[in-house]
């Protein structure tokens, strides 16, 4: 039994770690083959983890980009979240992390749209 342990979090390791290669590409605006030509990845690697997770409903659902700080501005006294996309969230410091947290959490649950598509 516990050899079955091991291997599941193999297989959820290796999952993780395609999910994170797949938001990385998706994010980079690159096609596949010029990511995985960077990325040394073989194209058809990416394009079946791409596939898997998709069918699984994976494929946005941890997708993780990459943020920066940017300095705090004297006038500026809110938190911006910039997502894929060039859609902006802004909110006050007033914000409960928890409240936070939650948003984030439901955002990583949506697929991506389009760039210039509107979801509402």
């Amino acid at each position: 039994m516990a050899k079955s342990n091991s291997n599941q979090a193999t297989v959820e390791q290796r999952r993780e770690h395609w999910r994170r290669i797949v938001g990385r590409w998706q994010a980079s605006g690159l096609s596949q083959a010029a990511f995985c030509r960077r990325q040394d990845i073989p194209v058809w690697k990416l394009a079946w983890w791409r596939k898997r997770l998709k069918r699984q409903g994976e494929e946005s659902a941890s997708l993780f980009v990459p943020v920066g700080i940017a300095p705090i501005r004297a006038s500026a006294a809110e938190l911006e979240l910039t997502l894929p996309g060039g859609r902006v969230l802004r909110f006050g410091t007033e914000v409960e992390p928890t409240t936070l947290a939650g948003i984030v959490a439901a955002l990583e649950r949506l697929p991506l749209a389009p760039a210039g598509s509107s979801t509402c």
